[in-house]
């Protein structure tokens, strides 16, 4: 399900004190975008996976600017998304002035952006002409994953991955694409080498799956073809709880496995 955010006027603000933009259209992606000038600017998404049980909307600050609404949710990257999100279908990152970066996710108070429960609170180093993710998911101390991504291009016929695992009570996970094991034994709150598969692939399977580290039985799979786009950049992460039920669908708390978009 896709969720299409409502942008506040503060965003727009925002967007426009951190970067001066222009529109532009290309192949490789679906939507018009703003092109922004990566040499003087970082880019940073936030991946958002703290899963309360009535999941309230959240909103971000970027050194104390309120940069979004508060209509973010788990399983949430934020801007932009990718596929089993509640994000949107493209590839953004937000433009920030490069240098340390405070990040500060709180639920605000009901119609205000007054902060009434803060979620998670970081600072960051962030260098021009580099793209980050910050991916923060729920444990009784919740935690937070730094990372800079790769998003050169592989070659035509190829499509890029990376995998996190965001599942605090699987402590170490294995992702399979079919019955080919991809990514092995990878931690929570850790995140995998660079991998590559044919866009042949998905005439083989589509389907990808996640386990426990070692075991056979899967904890959940998600199947689109639109995983396998010709020379793409995604990252696939974990996210949820092991053991609730894929249903009732209302429940937010069960285990996924998404994407979203690097490039």
């Amino acid at each position: 399900m896709k969720i299409f955010l409502k942008i506040s006027s503060m965003f727009l603000l925002a967007v426009l004190l951190f970067a001066g933009c222009r529109k532009t259209n290309d192949k490789n992606v679906f939507s018009e975008y703003d092109l922004v000038d990566e040499s003087s600017k970082a880019l940073i998404k936030i991946n958002y996976n703290v899963s309360f049980y009535n999941n309230p909307g959240v909103q971000v600050r970027l050194n104390g600017v309120r940069v979004s609404g508060s209509n973010i949710q788990t399983r949430f990257p934020w801007p932009g998304g990718g596929f089993n999100t509640l994000g949107g279908s493209t590839g953004d990152y937000l433009p920030i002035a490069p240098g340390k970066v405070d990040i500060a996710i709180s639920v605000p108070k009901r119609g205000t952006s007054i902060d009434s429960l803060d979620v998670y609170k970081t600072t960051v180093e962030t260098q021009a002409g580099k793209r980050y993710s910050l991916h923060v998911a729920d444990t009784i101390v919740r935690k937070g994953l730094f990372v800079e991504e790769d998003a050169s291009v592989p070659d035509s016929g190829f499509v890029k991955y990376r995998f996190v695992n965001l599942m605090a009570n699987v402590p170490s996970m294995d992702l399979y694409v079919g019955t080919v094991k991809v990514a092995s034994a990878i931690p929570f709150m850790g995140i995998s080498e660079k991998f590559t598969l044919p866009t042949s692939q998905a005439n083989v399977s589509t389907v990808w799956a996640i386990r426990a580290a070692g075991a056979t039985a899967n904890i959940i799979t998600y199947s689109s073809a639109s995983t396998f786009l010709n020379k793409r950049v995604y990252t696939v992460f974990a996210n949820g709880w092991n053991g609730y039920p894929a249903t009732p669908t209302t429940e937010t708390r069960r285990p996924f496995v998404s994407f979203y978009y690097v490039r």
